[in-house]
């Protein structure tokens, strides 16, 4: 061999990546190393050369050298043995060898390249460690799992929960599709999990319906992940039987709609209860006030009085029924504006007053003005129940004292009697639904026990809070509401009427749109016995062409006429220029909230429930 091409094997010999070493055949020592051996070994050349391999130290097992040499000495070059060879600082380091001899100067040498593959080793047994516990995990798993190759569908592997929940064997799930077993009761919800798998590579908390292998329908919880199984692209499915909690909710969801369907009938039932008590209520009150002026003295105006009263009572009962119902249901709605309790409670004492209630009785009101936010109406109804219970209670000659104060930072109405007072046992659920302290079995005082529950309810819409004390049985009682007192006030509170109104001397015109004949007439009989010119009409195009011929300034509207009801009444009215401005009033047996709402989407000014107080219809009709 020339010079020059001595010079560059030696040049490939020292810079090729590969590892080389030559040792003598017969003595086994280095005869030359190249700097990639050096740099595998952590050995310098000095280090090397001349020396035995043996003394070198790097083969962990010497029997594997000697295996090599025989085969070299037989003749047989070495191909991919693999080494186990030991650096300076003891690491172990796994190379591929290759070896074969050449003759070098004459001598014959071995030549030995080498591939370091300790990297990919370490990998590939990390790996192999991580399916071990894969696999571990997975047949560990309670939950149902199956590996499914992702071209075919085929079973690759299942767990034994997986068997338990199909009911199939290993042997007969393995290999074969869940198509091929009937698992899919709708084959669709494959198709679409398949095409998110392939679009996203996972899909999460699908619900599915299976079928096992005795045929009965499952309800699952899907999770599923595109992964690598013995190198192939293969589907990891886990699943969650939700069977029982899918009935659960079903169940839950019957449940909740009949129970919805129940309430909705209910609220319709005591639509149409409040609609039907208040019609003929309203006719009676009608009547019973016209009579009432009629008659000056005698026998028929104490008779036609009774009427009142008791036509009053049933009244606040039907009331106390519907607003109840409403209250608990959380269907009633506040028109909160600034309030002088004081005010009020005069205005629900002088309306007691007239309405004969407090004339056995002592009443007082003391404290004075206190202002908060509320609703008038609703406030109204706090303070007549209260006082209406107090009078219930407190026998002929008894008194009843309310007192409005402001106590550290709040509004306080306090309503005590010198009656009968409430036991312990009754006092602790006193605000209860249908509670009522024992009576005898004339049950002289009445109701049905909604009053003060009612009282409770409202107070809490308004942000307040009631309690009740007694000393005991014949010691009076006292009921205390607290409400958050408003600090600052500017302009007229409601709750009070300006001084020097007549609400008798404003006379007008008024249209009474009524399908009741009994109502109708005695509404009329009232209004033109206050002097007030009336015209009627029995249905709603009657009295859409009498708004136009008559040009009432107040029309006092039914709702539930025959044809055209009074919502579209009051459209047709609002829409048309010489109708537009009359003041247009709901005087209906239907007196929810969403009626209310309802009636003043419709162009009603006011919405009245029957039987309106007639002062109350006075004081309307003067404000028109």
């Amino acid at each position: 061999m020339n010079p020059e091409t001595q010079a560059r094997l030696r040049a490939f010999f020292e810079l090729s990546p590969v590892i080389m070493c030559i040792t003598g055949l017969a003595d086994g020592r280095v005869r030359e190393v190249n700097d990639a051996f050096l740099q595998l070994a952590g050995l310098g050349r000095e280090d090397v050369l001349g020396r035995h391999m043996l003394e070198l130290g790097l083969w962990i097992d010497p029997a594997e050298r000697e295996r090599g040499l025989v085969m070299l000495r037989a003749g047989t070059p070495v191909r991919d043995f693999t080494a186990r060879l030991r650096v300076k600082g003891g690491e172990e380091r796994v190379c591929v060898l290759a070896a074969e001899l050449v003759m070098l100067g004459g001598e014959t040498c071995i030549l030995t390249t080498l591939t370091d593959i300790t990297d990919r080793t370490r990998a590939e047994a990390a790996l192999r460690e991580s399916e071990r516990r894969f696999m571990l995990l997975f047949h560990a798993n309670p939950l149902p799992m199956t590996i499914t190759g992702l071209a075919d569908g085929r079973h690759l592997e299942v767990n034994e929960a997986a068997l338990r929940q199909t009911g199939f064997t290993r042997e007969e799930m393995l290999g074969r599709t869940k198509l091929e077993l009937g698992y899919w009761v709708a084959p669709e919800q494959r198709e679409e999990i398949m095409r998110r798998l392939r679009a996203d590579g996972y899909v999460r908390d699908v619900e599915i319906t299976c079928r096992t292998r005795a045929g009965q329908q499952r309800q699952l919880l899907v999770n599923s992940q595109v992964i690598t199984f013995a190198g192939i692209p293969a589907v990891l499915t886990v699943s969650l039987d939700i069977t029982e909690r899918a009935e659960g909710e079903a169940r839950s969801r019957a449940r909740r709609a009949e129970a919805e369907a129940a309430n909705r009938a209910k609220d319709e039932f005591l639509a149409m209860l409040g609609h039907e008590l208040r019609n003929p209520l309203g006719t009676i009150t009608n009547a019973a006030t016209v009579l009432e002026r009629l008659v000056a003295e005698g026998p028929t105006q104490q008779l036609t009085a009774m009427i009142r009263r008791q036509t009053g009572h049933l009244s606040r009962l039907v009331d106390d029924l519907l607003d109840v119902a409403r209250v608990t249901s959380g269907k009633i709605g506040l028109q909160a504006q600034p309030v002088d309790l004081h005010a009020l409670a005069g205005r629900c004492l002088e309306t007691l007053g007239h309405a004969g209630r407090t004339q056995e009785h002592h009443v007082a009101l003391w404290g004075g003005p206190v202002h908060v936010v509320g609703d008038v109406a609703r406030l109204e109804q706090i303070v007549n129940n209260l006082v209406d219970n107090a009078l219930k209670y407190t026998p002929a000659g008894g008194a009843v004292t309310v007192v409005t104060e402001r106590v550290d930072g709040d509004a306080v109405l306090r309503v005590r009697d010198t009656g009968r007072g409430i036991s312990a046992e009754v006092l602790a659920h006193v605000f209860d639904l249908f509670v009522q302290a024992p009576q005898a079995l004339d049950r002289a005082r009445g109701g049905l026990g909604l009053g003060l529950t009612l009282v409770k309810r409202l107070v809490e819409l308004h942000g307040g809070s009631v309690s009740a004390s007694s000393e005991g049985p014949d010691r009076g009682s006292e009921f205390v509401v607290r409400l958050p007192a408003l600090a600052h006030l500017s302009g007229a509170p409601a709750g009070t009427v300006p001084a020097g109104r007549d609400v008798t001397a404003s006379l007008c015109r008024v249209l009474i749109v009524e399908d009741g004949l009994d109502a109708r007439e005695s509404l009329r009989l009232l209004l033109e016995h206050a002097g007030h010119v009336v015209e009627t009409a029995e249905d709603g195009a009657t009295g859409l062409v009498k708004l136009q011929a008559f040009r009432p300034d107040v029309a006092l509207i039914d709702i539930g006429l025959p044809g055209l009801d009074g919502y579209a009444l009051a459209r047709l009215a609002r829409d048309r220029p010489e109708t537009a401005a009359i003041r247009l009033v709901a005087l209906t047996g239907y007196g929810q909230e969403d009626d209310r709402q309802r009636a003043l989407a419709s162009g009603f000014d006011v919405h009245l429930t029957k039987p309106v107080d007639p002062a109350r219809l006075a004081e309307l009709l003067a404000r028109r």
